[in-house]
């Protein structure tokens, strides 16, 4: 899954790699740990950056819809949704943390090995906050490759540069585009900071020596 991640490029290289139009909003500020229900950056068409909420509503009314599998798709529930509201997330890291032992979990940082930022797959819905409607986001999650499969059993669909364009075309078949980039991705291990959602600084995501495993006791 895909339940924090980082996006920390800042405003004018961001706005060059996804060819966003208009001024960087004066909020706009470097995010290294967001978190679920957070306010994220979306593109739902070319040139235009927006800010949903991260969770829509999904069958199971205890969960947030931070995620959605690729494989529930063809679910009626989603139909409409990735048919006709995809949307691109924009990141350049997500965290996933690998049990070591005794519970201890080290975080990890996957990111490109070149720190370029790049896009989820996603689609958004309406959702109902606190009585009022709100517009919000999901991320699409499938089986991991490469060295995406050392931190986890899923990842997000990072999707290729030269398919973002494609991903937002609603004629586009989605089924085609669920391939994720993993090629230049690297595993780095980062602070235990990363672990609570209150901290959202640059320490997140810089580079620790990991934790030892504690060998079996004989």
């Amino acid at each position: 899954m895909c339940g924090r991640y980082k996006v920390s490029t800042p405003g004018d290289e961001l706005w060059e790699t996804f060819d966003i139009h208009g001024e960087i909003p004066f909020d706009f500020r470097p995010r290294y740990n967001v978190a679920p229900t957070d306010r994220i950056a979306v593109m739902r068409k070319p040139h235009e950056l927006e800010f949903m909420r991260w969770g829509i509503k999904i069958p199971n009314p205890k969960a947030i819809g931070i995620n959605v599998r690729v494989e529930s798709l063809n679910a009626p529930f989603y139909r409409d949704s990735i048919n006709g509201r995809r949307c691109l997330v924009l990141a350049d890291g997500y965290y996933e943390w690998k049990l070591i032992a005794d519970g201890k979990k080290q975080p990890y940082l996957i990111r490109r090995a070149d720190g370029r930022p790049f896009a989820f797959a996603g689609f958004w819905d309406r959702v109902t906050v606190k009585g009022a409607d709100v517009e919000a986001a999901t991320i699409l999650t499938t089986k991991p490759v490469g060295i995406a499969a050392e931190a986890h059993d899923r990842m997000p669909v990072i999707l290729p540069p030269d398919r973002l364009a494609q991903w937002l075309d609603p004629a586009a078949r989605y089924r085609d585009l669920l391939d994720p980039d993993t090629d230049d991705l690297e595993l780095v291990p980062v602070s235990s900071l990363v672990n609570s959602v209150k901290n959202d600084v640059p320490e997140c995501a810089v580079r620790v020596e990991p934790l030892a495993a504690v060998a079996p006791s004989a």
